[in-house]
């Protein structure tokens, strides 16, 4: 051991290597540490990602699930349900959402939640695709709020309007009618927009309903533009007969919205966001020229308007210029009477002008005008079918107005007519009125007891003899003429004979060739001649009278 120990070499022992710094460090540390780092970066992330925690309360969580639900907006999750409980009430739920980080500063009290699945409203049927998927809740986020952690959500999907994508009017109606949110608003039948809600006037005097149109058909509605409600099917019985309406199936079933814009205000500057429209209730109502020039009139009548309802036309010549906008009974205590007063309103820009222009023109002065040259109001029957009336104007200058109303009322008033049936019952009545004046059972006695004498005359005995008479009269001149056939006739004739030839002969006598009658004119012809010999011979005596004692002396003697 000894020698082995003497032949080796002085060895001295090495040295450690003993290392400083970094070179201590053993590599395998590298592990731990590298899992250190990826730990705390990954629970620093963990942190960092994890956005804040709310609480979202709805009625029910049909279809949600902790863990599962996710909370989206257009489609992206931005948050996911970690728990659901009760409310402390236990008649709502609860809902614990994690939100993302990066979603915090749109968590105000202007954000909006509701849940998505399967529904058939006014919208249509949306949702389908949570049939698959599962519920999930739907998140509009607003910055405009105020921060907040706790929200209630809403029950039904709602409508966000984008104002770059259309503009929010505002309805008024005194009726809500069918319409809700959702209901479509109609152009020509085309969808272009929605009602977003429907509140209660802060009076209660009626609602209104926010709209939203979208663009480009936001650009038509103009200030003059007219909103009707076309929800369902209407049916129309009026003074123009019976008509049925309807728009398209889901106006029937969810209800509509109809606007349209006058030619005359088509070029017109688009109507401003949040501008009030009034809604009608139906297309004529809207047909109104409610902005244009209106002028309202009482009219009173004091027989039966059963037929006669608001809405009714007020016509002049078979053209409509007015409608009636209310139908009321009054009683008058100082005649103890009852009259309906019917108050209308007349367009008169329905009427076209000629020779002037409408602002010319004072429509109450002239309505005057046509007062004092006879215009009247009248009832008249639209359909026989329905029995429903219309005011009807009309120029009737032989019949004196009338006013019913005396002309006290806060509105102007027109005269008015009975109506036709009335005065055919007026015209009977006061005929029947006259025929009660008849002393008919006077008359009636009168010409009883003239019947009674004829009775007596034709039964009498006299009348009888005096028939007889005649009969035996009638016979004699039967009898009469009998015998001058018999007798006379022939010795006329014998005597139309004689006088004939007599005539013959006479014929004869003055004939030019008769002698008698030649003898007569050469008898009258020396007639004659000594007719001028006395003539010559009284003559002479005349100038000579001593002739007569003297004769007549020669012819010497003369000379």
């Amino acid at each position: 051991m000894s020698d082995a120990k003497s032949s080796e070499p002085d060895q001295q022992p090495e040295k450690p290597d003993i290392r400083t710094g970094w070179g201590r460090f053993s590599i395998i540390w590298l592990v731990p540490l590298v899992a250190l780092i990826v730990g705390g970066w990954l629970l620093w992330r963990d942190i960092v990602s994890k956005g804040p925690e709310i609480t979202v309360t709805f009625e029910a969580a049909e279809g949600l699930s902790a863990g599962k639900t996710a909370v989206r907006y257009r489609d992206v999750d931005v948050g996911q349900v970690t728990a659901i409980n009760l409310a402390d009430d236990m008649e709502h739920v609860v809902l614990t959402i994690r939100m993302n980080a990066d979603f915090s500063d749109y968590l105000t009290d202007k954000t909006r939640f509701w849940v998505v699945r399967p529904r058939v409203s006014a919208r249509g049927i949306t949702g389908l695709e949570t049939i698959v998927s599962g519920a999930y809740i739907e998140v509009i986020p607003d910055k405009s709020g105020e921060k907040a952690r706790q929200f209630v959500g809403e029950e039904e999907p709602q409508f966000i309007p984008d104002e770059e994508n259309g503009t929010r009017f505002v309805l008024t109606a005194e009726e809500l009618g069918s319409l809700g949110e959702g209901t479509p608003v109609l152009l020509r039948g085309i969808e272009v927009g929605e009602v977003l809600d429907t509140e209660l006037d802060a009076n209660a005097d009626g609602v209104s309903i926010p709209i939203f149109i979208r663009k480009p058909f936001d650009a038509l509605v103009k200030r003059q533009t007219r909103f009707w409600d076309s929800s369902g099917i209407a049916l129309d019985l009026n003074a123009e007969g019976f008509s049925v309406r309807a728009q398209s199936v889901r106006s029937v079933l969810a209800g509509g919205i109809n606007f349209y814009t006058p030619p005359a205000h088509e070029n017109d500057e688009m109507a401003t966001a949040d501008t009030v429209f009034r809604l009608h209730e139906s297309l004529e109502k809207a047909e109104l020229l409610a902005e244009g020039y209106s002028q309202r009139y009482m009219l009173y009548f004091d027989s039966s308007v059963r037929g006669l309802s608001r809405g009714a036309p007020v016509e002049f010549n078979g053209i409509r210029v007015g409608t009636v906008e209310s139908v009321d009974l009054e009683y008058v205590v100082t005649q103890h009477t009852f009259r309906v007063p019917v108050e209308v309103t007349l367009e008169p820009e329905r009427v076209s002008i000629v020779g002037g222009r409408l602002g010319d023109v004072d429509p109450q002065e002239t309505i005057e005008t046509l007062i004092d040259n006879g215009l009247r109001a009248r009832l008249k029957t639209g359909s026989f079918i329905t029995g429903q009336l219309f005011v009807d104007l009309s120029m009737h200058p032989v019949s004196p107005a009338r006013y019913l109303g005396n002309q006290e009322g806060n509105l102007p008033e027109l005269p008015t007519l009975p109506q036709k049936l009335d005065e055919i019952a007026n015209s009977l009545t006061s005929l029947l009125e006259k025929v009660e004046t008849f002393p008919i059972e006077e008359i009636g006695i009168r010409l009883l007891g003239t019947v009674e004498g004829m009775e007596n005359i034709v039964t009498s005995p006299a009348l009888n003899n005096g028939m007889i008479s005649l009969q035996q009269a009638a016979a004699g001149i039967n009898t009469l003429v009998t015998n001058l056939d018999a007798s006379v006739l022939p010795a006329t004739q014998t005597a139309l004979d004689a006088a004939r030839e007599a005539l013959g002969g006479v014929r004869d006598v003055t004939a030019p060739t008769s002698p008698v009658r030649y003898n007569l004119e050469q008898a009258l012809k020396e007639l004659g001649a000594t007719a001028r010999s006395l003539r010559e011979l009284t003559d002479f005596l005349e100038q000579n009278p001593s002739a007569l004692i003297l004769g007549k002396s020669g012819p010497e003697e003369n000379e």
